[in-house]
């Protein structure tokens, strides 16, 4: 292959990936237009009110989903929340009063559903992050907030495999949650910074 092929097919490349990156920052924009703020707002006073409690958050997602989740997690621990993740073998029982944070775009992963119904069972509330409205988890009763990874009207049509658009959709979601937690709150970032593992 000449220099000059080799060349042509790297501007290609690099133009697919920057391409893809406004297309999915597009379809950020669509879906921030598009979500309920009253869920929104939901979701932010059940959060608030369990760190004032001092009740636990606890978090659940399988797959990449879940990985967002962790992301979630973690930044509620530097924010001083009791945070815990669903599966890991330090995680208490969960008790009535506390809140679990459920993460799958379909609504429908079974772990997580059958995760959520034990929480119900025992008085936690249930928030679950979902793709579309009409879900197994929605049906629990639980708040849904619903990040629409499929394009809607004057959308760019999302090429990314398989979920990736929702679990981007849900870590920027999560993320933008825990800064308005953060001024709701009045955490400081030394704050933060101070809950940090040390040990890393």
């Amino acid at each position: 292959m000449s220099d000059g092929c080799h060349k042509d097919a790297e501007s290609a490349s690099t133009d697919v990936v920057t391409s893809t990156m406004k297309m999915l920052a597009e379809q950020i924009e669509t879906v921030a237009d598009a979500v309920s703020l009253k869920d929104v707002s939901g979701m932010l006073a059940v959060l608030q009110a369990a760190k004032e409690k001092g009740c636990a958050v606890f978090i659940t997602g399988a797959g990449r989903s879940g990985l967002m989740g962790r992301a979630f997690a973690m930044r509620l621990m530097h924010m001083g929340f009791k945070a815990y993740v669903i599966g890991d073998t330090v995680t208490p029982a969960v008790q009535s009063g506390d809140v679990l944070v459920a993460v799958s775009g379909s609504g429908n992963t079974k772990s997580v559903v059958e995760v959520a119904k034990k929480c119900k069972s025992v008085g936690a509330s249930v928030i679950a992050l979902t793709s579309k409205d009409g879900s197994d988890l929605k049906e629990l009763p639980a708040l849904n907030v619903v990040l629409s990874a499929s394009p809607v009207s004057g959308a760019t049509a999302s090429k990314t495999p398989m979920g990736t658009a929702f679990e981007i959709l849900a870590l920027i979601f999560l993320d933008s949650v825990i800064m308005q937690l953060i001024e709701l709150t009045g955490v400081t970032e030394d704050e933060m910074k101070a809950r940090h593992a040390n040990t890393e």
